[in-house]
């Protein structure tokens, strides 16, 4: 388990390059996820949120130990996927700029129900787990097992197998809603 994000900010400011890469695992994919709602495009979505933590590193001496650092995250990722837009796509943001602090927060709940499902998600035999990521990222059944070369009953066996397993690992009831959501079945 990730130890504070206090003491995790607090030991990168001062150049921990462990609890930075601590930082980096436990928030590369849920702020990757959270940047592909905007760009729909996972390539785009990967250089914006290694950018930002290249960054984050750059300037950790100038890092504040405070609870806003966790929206800091989310919210620096979100302005430059939407700068991305703007930038390569002629497209208005005048709509994303005008987020409720509200609607802000319930998209970073959202998110760390995301990161709590990707890190009991990890948890998972090697085989329901790389079906189960595939699954997240939006493929259907048959595809990932063209993609596996394996049956499409194999595919939909491995989802309920990790469905039970996550449903005895997952304090949250909403996880197993997305889980339940997602999969399908």
């Amino acid at each position: 388990m990730m130890e504070s994000m206090g003491i995790l900010v607090k030991r990168v400011s001062k150049g921990d390059r462990k609890a930075y890469a601590a930082l980096f695992h436990e928030f590369y994919t849920p702020l990757l996820l959270y940047s592909k709602k905007f760009t729909k495009n996972r390539e785009v979505s990967e250089d914006i949120v290694q950018d930002f933590f290249c960054r984050l590193w750059e300037d950790r001496k100038r890092l504040v130990n405070d609870k806003s650092f966790h929206a800091y995250m989310y919210s620096a990722v979100r302005n430059r996927s939407l700068n991305y837009l703007r930038d390569t796509h002629s497209v208005s943001i005048e709509g994303f700029e005008k987020q409720s602090d509200e609607d802000f927060l319930r998209e970073m709940m959202e998110e760390e129900v995301y990161r709590e499902l990707y890190a009991a998600i990890q948890k998972l035999p090697e085989r329901c787990r790389r079906i189960f990521l595939l699954k997240l990222d939006g493929e259907e059944n048959q595809k990932i097992a063209d993609m596996l070369q394996i049956s499409e009953e194999t595919v939909r066996s491995q989802l309920r197998r990790g469905k039970e397993l996550l449903q005895n690992n997952v304090v949250s009831f909403y996880v197993l809603g997305v889980i339940c959501y997602w999969c399908d079945f």
